[in-house]
């Protein structure tokens, strides 16, 4: 190719990708007041679809769902599916190459917050919640919403489902967990075991044991322990929303406020003998393809009946308030239409359960007993999105599946009404200060974390003398003190 057609090539790509990338405003130029023109307007909506493959009667729920959004707020919309699997990668691609949509899901680690936030991918929600979302701002916690600040603004709507976490586990089995309750302990049920005060490990080692004498399910196998959950709703620190691989954490049980490395806690040394002496007990095995029990991040009630332990009391973390979040994109040619939608999301019944469970008689039938109840999925429908009621705004007007109880949703906002809400609530960390030293912990972490929990080392008193001191050296002490200080500092600003 000649040297004049090469670069014409470059420039029509370099034209290109210009223009491509200025799609997305930057958030100083952004509006924060953005007014609705009420002109006819298609939403662009990105879905996760929370099972292992892709709908295929998408476009059956998306023209249901433009008929009423059109009546609502005069608004069509185009729905692009994504599972829960592939929806970060997926997104991450869409917001890089600045493609114009309006509204998608957000975390802390699906699609991640702050690194939308920090890549200027959201449209800052401040007066848009109130103006446009007003039910929304006003009956979520106000501490939660300073939760969502990213250098003082917000551009995450809370997603409201149960908030505080407890820590459980999934007994695979609904009969042997049911048998060994009823000649163990006399039928309490799963919902109950926290109560008796007995150490979560001692219990699900009792479980693991019975299985085995038993001849139950694999004979008493556990795939492995989770650190994370473990150190955060069982022993109860709080990772100050930088997550548990990185030093620095609070217990949000004792109120002092100190910020300690977990890791070198009394605590992460029980889980250790607990996965060193259940790898030597035959428990903990990775060689075989199915377990008795699995760690489960989120206990509430219904949810796994039969299955699901509940072995803590439930708290509120930092980490896991803003778990669940919609956030309108900055390329949103209409913020204000989105922010619409949002809150229909949260509020309306008919827009949150299209996108959940699709269309009546099309994807699934009613019991005729109960409008608020599903009856049964009709197979092969191509459409059901029943485990994504807790991305969809609201999850407590989510219809009732047919297994839940009449007053799940009553009993879940019960626990978030009565749970106390940690005082550490709202506090954002800034890791610029220590962002790099925050980096090199984490590699730390990520090289030791998983040999551990699977009990690989051979001399684990050794490796992990060991890791304590690559942690300080990577710098665990010195953003430790940045923790404590900008702790410190924000609940001086509180009193």
């Amino acid at each position: 190719m000649k040297p004049e057609k090469i670069l014409s090539l470059f420039l029509v790509f370099t034209l290109c990708f210009t223009a491509l990338i200025g799609c997305r405003q930057k958030i100083n130029d952004l509006p924060m007041d953005f007014e609705d023109d009420g002109k006819p307007y298609e939403l662009v909506y990105y879905l996760i679809y929370n099972d292992a493959n892709p709908p295929q009667d998408l476009v059956t729920v998306q023209n249901e769902l433009s008929k009423v959004l059109k009546k609502k707020i005069n608004s069509t919309i185009k729905l692009q599916a994504y599972t829960l699997a592939e929806y970060t990668s997926k997104l991450s691609g869409v917001i890089a190459a600045g493609v114009k949509f309006d509204v998608c899901f957000t975390s802390p680690d699906i699609n991640p917050y702050i690194t939308n936030v920090q890549r200027e991918a959201f449209y800052p929600l401040d007066n848009l919640l109130p103006e446009y979302a007003p039910e929304t701002w006003e009956q979520i916690p106000s501490q939660i919403w300073e939760q969502t600040r990213v250098n003082g603004h917000i551009y995450g709507s809370v997603n409201e489902q149960i908030f505080p976490r407890t820590y459980s586990f999934n007994a695979r089995s609904a009969l042997n967990i049911k048998d060994f309750l009823s000649e163990k302990y006399g039928g309490v049920s799963t919902d109950e075991i926290y109560t008796l005060g007995i150490d979560a490990f001692a219990f699900l080692e009792e479980y693991l044991g019975w299985l085995k004498a038993n001849d139950r399910g694999n004979g008493g196998k556990v795939y492995y322990v989770d650190t994370a959950s473990s150190m955060l709703a069982y022993y109860g620190f709080d990772d100050l929303g930088t997550g548990m691989v990185t030093p620095g954490a609070v217990r949000i049980t004792d109120g002092s406020h100190e910020v300690v490395n977990q890791f070198e806690s009394q605590e992460y040394k029980n889980l250790l003998n607990v996965f060193y002496d259940w790898k030597a007990k035959g428990y903990l095995d990775d060689s075989v393809s199915s377990f008795d029990l699995t760690p489960d991040s989120t206990w509430k009630p219904g949810y796994l009946s039969g299955n699901l332990l509940r072995l803590s009391e439930p708290h509120y973390f930092t980490s896991y308030v803003i778990g669940s979040m919609n956030a309108i994109s900055s390329t949103s040619g209409n913020p204000a239409r989105a922010m619409k939608f949002i809150e229909l999301l949260r509020t309306d019944e008919e827009v949150h359960n299209i996108l959940q469970f699709g269309v009546e008689e099309v994807h699934y039938i009613k019991d005729p007993e109960k409008p608020n109840r599903i009856g049964a999925f009709l197979p092969g429908s191509g459409y059901d999105n029943k485990n994504f009621g807790w991305g969809l705004g609201c999850e407590f007007i989510s219809y009732l599946l047919p297994e839940q109880e009449d007053n799940q949703w009553e009993l879940v906002k019960e626990i978030n009404d009565n749970t106390p809400i940690s005082d550490i609530i709202g506090f954002n960390f800034d890791a610029s200060a220590v962002k790099q030293k925050i980096a090199d912990c984490k590699a730390v972490v990520n090289e030791y974390l998983v040999a551990f929990e699977k009990a690989q080392f051979k001399n684990k008193d050794e490796k992990y003398a060991e890791f304590i001191n690559r942690l300080k050296v990577a710098g665990a002490d010195d953003i430790i003190r940045e923790k404590q200080r900008q702790l410190n500092e924000f609940l001086a600003a509180k009193a």
